[in-house]
């Protein structure tokens, strides 16, 4: 349970920045005896992956060259590079304890001490060692680990860290783990310098590899480092078709996030509602603590924690604000008040010129796009729909998004009003991007318009999709490893048996696991009916999965005959006991305590309320 909540605190946390790091040292030239053998008649175009946020394997480095560890002996590995647990304790303990003691006798933040002293502690324990400096350059010698080879001559280690987070073991299969690249960066430091680094990685495997093009595939983050990649073609002069053969964009920043755009330029939601009903228990999925949060809130008055929590966010922009690389996170619709806010003095004279340049990448991107496209480039887009953003900016409720995303940036411009709002009745598509009304580019929910995206023939939907789990979703992969390695897809109506333009979201994590190591079973030793039973549970499941037309219903039903025969084979119970219940009793208590007391208090303070 422990490792559980600190798994959803760190992705509350991740919500609220969303995406955060970069380091830039070169490439060392590879040896001659890890060079691909193919030299480019294999068929194959190779496949750079450019990665999302903490995708990386990152470190903070000391003075002698060698990976840093904290005062607990643990390795400063990203995304925050913390302190020891205890030198965290003592820096809150200095900056916040008098004024915390202060605000709970006298219920006020006495001068603000406390929401400052709160921001304050936040930039010294979480940005100490990840701000950049006036250039936008990381202040402490923060290195991403860097792969100038394919896959296939990597350490075990180094493939296990790709792949564990970019699940490509298909293409493998299909194409070789000598085609397979990973564009190892630090997330929050130089746009400008972290793209000059990826154009030069494209060029090295081109020279490696003997192929005159290569794939790119930019996932999340990635998409905002292709932005400004097309952008620096362009400006150096040079059609990107030279170097590049396919795009697959798996659900991109390419307009960046509301949740970063709305937190730069208007702080987080604080609505009475919200802060005190469904924040919290959105972000944590409802669990049972969640609710327990959203009374031990009441500890203040309504506007001593809204100052706070104003503060915290300050802290983290302020802290943040010359990492170029999280600016390009900023939806250009955000940008110009945004940057006008915090970029607008001296100090950050460097940082404006270096945003601004990204900015207009930013607004250039669709025709940058449409320009690759013409000059022979084939651009796919993979995205995820119907899903809110986390619920900590004002408009979290009238976005259709993947948790993350907007669906306006994933899907580059689709039409939808909202999760689960269907398109008016009188809806008309007022710039389409397909004029060939025989196509049927609205979702099978009718709730989006892809015929108004920028590239409606080649953008695949997936309904109820999450961000964060998109790579728990084969089908997903398998799409990807398809449209990079099978050059007869060209669009939606190559195989719309199998990949419908509209797909729905899976979680297939762990079950081919499970499958694999039940094959490894002894059935020798199993009762015949009940080896019998395990291995036709296997079929089927297994035949569940390679449909890649989602069905969970079946699926679902599938995978518990599946783990019932296994269970059954290892003499164990099925399900087996868990404490679920028990959460979902606490759940329900805490849910009725926390609802009964907005109903009847409101917005109100402990101390509000007993007087």
């Amino acid at each position: 349970m422990k490792k559980r909540i600190s798994t959803k605190l760190t992705a509350v946390f991740v919500a609220l920045t969303l995406v955060f790091m970069i380091g830039v040292p070169a490439f060392a030239a590879p040896d001659e005896d890890v060079m691909t053998a193919c030299k480019g008649n294999c068929g194959q175009c190779p496949s750079l992956v450019i990665p999302g946020i903490f995708q990386s394997e990152v470190f903070l480095y000391d003075e002698n060259g060698e990976i840093a560890v904290n005062a607990d002996g643990e390795q400063y590995a990203g995304p925050f590079y913390l302190e020891s647990t205890m030198e965290i304790v003592k820096v809150a303990l200095s900056k916040a304890l008098v004024p915390l003691i202060m605000a709970l006798v006298l219920q006020r933040d006495v001068a603000d001490m406390l929401a400052t002293n709160v921001g304050e502690a936040i930039g010294e324990i979480l940005m100490t060692n990840i701000k950049c400096d006036e250039n936008g350059d990381p202040i402490k010698d923060i290195r991403a680990t860097k792969y100038p080879t394919s896959v296939e001559y990597l350490s075990e280690h180094d493939r296990e860290h790709i792949l564990d987070n970019v699940p490509l073991q298909k293409y493998i299969d299909v194409a070789g783990a000598d085609h397979l690249y990973f564009f190892s960066y630090y997330s929050l430091g130089n746009m400008i310098d972290t793209v000059e680094e990826l154009y030069d990685y494209i060029q090295l495997i081109k020279k490696q590899t003997g192929h005159d093009k290569i794939n790119i595939v930019p996932i999340s983050q990635g998409g905002s480092l292709a932005n400004m990649l097309l952008q620096m073609y362009k400006d150096k002069g040079r059609d990107i078709s030279e170097d590049i053969n396919r795009i697959v964009y798996v659900v991109p920043a390419k307009n960046g996030s509301t949740l970063v755009g709305e937190i730069i330029e208007y702080g987080l939601l604080d609505d009475d509602e919200a802060i005190y009903g469904y924040m919290i228990p959105k972000l944590l999925e409802g669990d049972w603590y969640s609710y327990l949060i959203n009374l031990a809130l009441r500890i203040f008055p309504k506007d001593v924690l809204n100052s706070i929590l104003d503060s915290a966010v300050k802290g983290l922009v302020d802290g943040l604000k010359y990492s170029t690389l999280i600016w390009g996170l900023c939806p250009k619709e955000n940008y110009p008040a945004g940057a006008e806010m915090y970029l607008s003095d001296e100090s950050t004279k460097e940082i404006r010129r270096q945003t601004d340049i990204f900015y207009q990448a930013q607004c250039n991107a669709d025709q940058n796009i449409l320009d690759a496209i013409d000059s022979g480039v084939k651009v796919f887009d993979i995205c995820g729909y119907n899903y809110s953003l986390y619920a900590i900016v004002d408009s979290w409720d009238n976005v259709n998004a993947d948790g993350i995303i907007q669906l306006e940036s994933t899907s580059m411009g689709a039409v939808s009003y909202g999760v689960d709002v269907e398109l008016p009745e009188d809806y008309v598509t007022e710039n389409p991007h397909c004029t060939n009304y025989e196509h049927n580019h609205i979702d099978p929910h009718n709730i989006v318009d892809a015929r108004a995206g920028l590239l409606p023939d080649t953008t695949f939907y997936f309904y109820n999709q999450n961000h964060e789990k998109t790579g728990n979703n084969d089908v997903v992969m398998r799409l990807a490893v398809d449209l990079l390695t099978d050059e007869n897809f060209v669009d939606v109506y190559s195989y719309p048996d199998r990949y419908p333009q509209f797909n729905t979201a899976r979680n297939t994590k762990g079950i081919n696991n499970d499958i694999k190591a039940a094959k490894t079973m002894d059935f020798s030793a199993m009762d015949p009916a009940v080896a019998a039973e395990l291995e036709a549970a296997i079929v089927k499941v297994e035949a569940e999965l390679e449909n890649t037309v989602v069905d969970n219903e079946s699926l679902d039903a599938a995978k518990e005959e599946f783990y019932a025969a296994r269970a059954k084979a290892r003499g164990e119970q099925y399900p087996a006991e868990n404490d679920d219940q028990t959460n979902e009793i606490l759940g329900k208590i805490f849910k009725l305590a926390s609802d009964v007391t907005y109903k009847f208090f409101g917005p109100r303070g402990w101390f509000d309320i007993m007087i």
